[in-house]
């Protein structure tokens, strides 16, 4: 009987201990190695390679080097693995509704992205693509507000050069 109850116990940490993992960031949002029959034959006819080497350059002076996406599986592991090549990393994720699913957060798309620099000049203005957006910027402080659905968040930033920072926006359902 305390055999069983061990297993149990075992059990139950790790179904727990992935879902933190998942809210945390360590883990994608969602299965991704799970594919439906009708994703594959579509994914068939689409190619979602990212080009890192191009970057958006906005109209600001001095030019902001950017990019947004990671609608498909594939895309967030190219946005994860390139991260690190970029000063900026903004993710956006809500809270998940956990009656429809297991999942305790998901990645979102559609956030009016804008970043000012310290002298309150806009440097990006933007529709993100994906829940990713990767940037490099001019070193300085930085206000990023994020607005989904009418909610807008804030947050400041510290952009010194060959640093990595690494923000994430989290909604409330």
């Amino acid at each position: 009987m305390n055999y069983f109850k061990v297993i149990l116990a075992t059990i139950t940490i790790l179904f727990l201990s992935s879902f933190h993992a998942t809210a945390m960031g360590f883990l994608p949002p969602e299965n991704l190695s799970e594919t439906h029959e009708a994703e594959v034959a579509a994914s068939d006819n689409i190619s979602t390679e990212v080009d890192f080497t191009k970057c958006l350059a906005d109209s600001a002076p001095g030019g902001v080097c950017y990019i947004s996406g990671g609608i498909s599986g594939d895309e967030v592991s190219q946005f994860k693995s390139h991260a690190k090549e970029y000063q900026l990393e903004i993710v956006f994720v809500q809270k998940a509704d956990t009656e429809s699913n297991d999942r305790i957060e998901e990645y979102i798309a559609g956030v009016q992205l804008q970043i000012k620099d310290a002298k309150g000049n806009l440097v990006v203005d933007m529709m993100t693509e994906g829940p990713f957006f990767l940037a490099n910027l001019p070193p300085g402080k930085y206000q990023v507000s994020a607005d989904h659905e009418g909610v807008i968040k804030h947050n400041m930033v510290n952009i010194s050069a060959k640093k990595h920072q690494r923000i994430v926006f989290l909604w409330p359902r």
